[in-house]
């Protein structure tokens, strides 16, 4: 399955599109496929709504601060002698409805119920990439990284002494850990679902130093991916 980007449009013109997809494609068989209440519904249709007149009426009204700031520059500007009468103000859309007829109203942090949804709807076993199509939700598959894929981690000592390995995630589901401590054989740490990484191993015995040393390999899709990267060290004391 490819990795998608996003969903969530990072353009105006882009979120009313996802609106108008969701709200015109989810009632009828995605709602129940999906147990998306019809209160559920209405709440996406009614931002729909607000949005879309929002997005209507400061058209208008950036293109009458444009014309205001041009008629008050003609005091500056204009021919002597010559007057206009003071600009009148703009005609906003009119304000819309819902299918009941009920005045439509801003749900303030309604995106952060609509991330719910659209977060429940893609944990659905039965979810389909082709529905979160149609509803808008699936944003565009990210190109699948090149094997030659190489990470670049970190390391520092943070809680109590203990190592910390960062690492950029990028699309990449985490990456695993290796360690490699003196006269002992390379162990595997486990998986890193972060940028970080902190290494509960036991120190070194008290008063005595070790060089530390970590590689890590990045994981893809559920699987090892690319190649290990270049050995990082720290020293770590008891």
């Amino acid at each position: 399955m490819a990795i998608h980007n996003s969903y969530m449009p990072t353009t105006n013109q882009g979120i009313g599109d996802m609106l108008t997809a969701f709200a015109a494609n989810i009632p009828g068989a995605l709602a129940t496929k999906y147990n998306v209440t019809a209160d559920e519904i209405e709440r996406v249709t009614q931002a729909h709504l607000a949005w879309m007149w929002f997005d209507e009426a400061l058209a208008i009204a950036r293109a009458w601060s444009v014309s205001l700031t041009a008629n008050r520059d003609a005091l500056s500007t204009g021919a002597q002698g010559t007057f206009d009468p003071l600009p009148g103000l703009p005609t906003l859309p009119k304000p819309p409805t819902l299918p009941s007829g009920a005045p439509v109203q801003i749900e303030h942090s309604f995106f952060t119920f609509f991330a719910a949804l659209v977060s429940r709807i893609k944990r659905d076993s039965h979810y389909d990439v082709a529905d979160g199509t149609l509803l808008g939700i699936e944003g565009t598959p990210q190109p699948r990284p090149l094997p030659s894929v190489v990470p670049a981690p970190s390391v520092a000592l943070v809680t109590a002494g203990h190592p910390e390995v960062t690492c950029p995630k990028g699309q990449f589901q985490g990456f695993k850990v290796f360690l490699n401590r003196p006269g002992q054989p390379s162990k595997d740490l486990g998986l890193s679902l972060s940028r970080h990484f902190e290494v509960t191993e036991p120190l070194p015995a008290a008063g005595t130093a070790e060089i530390w040393s970590f590689v890590v390999q990045y994981v893809y899709q559920n699987a090892p991916f690319g190649q290990m990267s270049q050995p990082v060290s720290i020293t770590v004391r008891g």
